[in-house]
């Protein structure tokens, strides 16, 4: 079965380009769109429902941003992941696109690696999720109506709150929070999640703010202190801890090692 992806840029060379890397790579896994603008792309997300979006931050027409903010309003099961591409001075565009939900953003010139190691991750994701379904519907079909519903409603749950947090991770975000989003009591959400997760709902939101931070730290520019505030830490010396205690150095030395075009 193969995945829909749209690949949105207005430059023709790096559509096709994109296109030829990932069907070398993947062959037969991919059924390509390609588009030359963001409503161009925004009426093929609401008319085909792609699973998987490639855009380009700058376009003609509409943005990658406004783009983003558009899928951002779908339906939580409608919304594709997307890959944000972005030039090395584009870097509050890149983090607005983090702010709106991009999954991954790649800087141009692209790398084929670092482009194959991001659909790998949402090609993992995309899995898990069809997963979940497939296991809804069987066990609703084997066992309807003893049991199977909390089993569906269980996972359902966890999915929307997986998403609520990967969109909301910026904010002054808590268990009570997104346990209400998915009306769920606080205590069950707590074992349910971990039970999911395979880490407590504190672990999981730290290792993605530390996750996301990693990505800003690549980009050109950007004090430590807003990068924390960007991705929900409420000061920098707690993001200091934080980091070294998930990545074994600081911030600072991270990016040291890491930055993009040293």
């Amino acid at each position: 079965m193969t995945t829909k992806l749209l690949i949105a840029d207005d430059e023709k060379n790096i559509r096709m380009g994109l296109q030829a890397m990932i069907e070398r790579e993947f062959s037969g896994l991919y059924e390509c769109v390609l588009v030359k603008d963001g409503m161009e792309a925004w009426q093929h997300v609401k008319q085909f429902l792609p699973e998987l979006v490639i855009t380009d931050i700058r376009m003609p027409v509409m943005d990658g941003i406004m783009l983003m903010q558009h899928i951002h309003e779908l339906e939580p099961g409608r919304r594709p992941l997307v890959i944000i591409l972005s030039g090395y001075d584009e870097f509050q565009y890149a983090r607005e696109a983090i702010r709106c939900g991009a999954r991954e953003y790649l800087l141009k010139p692209i790398v084929r690696e670092e482009l194959f190691g991001a659909l790998a991750v949402l090609n993992e994701e995309l899995k898990q999720r069809n997963h979940l379904i497939y296991d809804g519907v069987v066990s609703v079909e084997k066992d309807r109506p003893a049991g199977a519903s909390a089993i569906v409603d269980r996972s359902g749950s966890m999915t929307r709150a997986i998403q609520y947090i990967h969109a909301h991770y910026s904010e002054d975000l808590n268990m009570a929070v997104v346990s209400n989003s998915v009306s769920l009591n606080y205590t069950y959400f707590s074992q349910a999640f971990k039970a999911y997760t395979g880490l407590s709902f504190v672990q999981y939101v730290k290792r993605l703010r530390i996750t996301e931070a990693k990505k800003l730290l690549e980009c050109q520019g950007g004090k430590i202190y807003e990068i924390a505030a960007n991705v929900g830490f409420d000061n920098a010396k707690h993001f200091n801890k934080v980091f070294r205690e998930l990545e074994g150095m600081t911030p600072q030395q991270f990016r040291v090692q890491n930055q993009r075009g040293n």
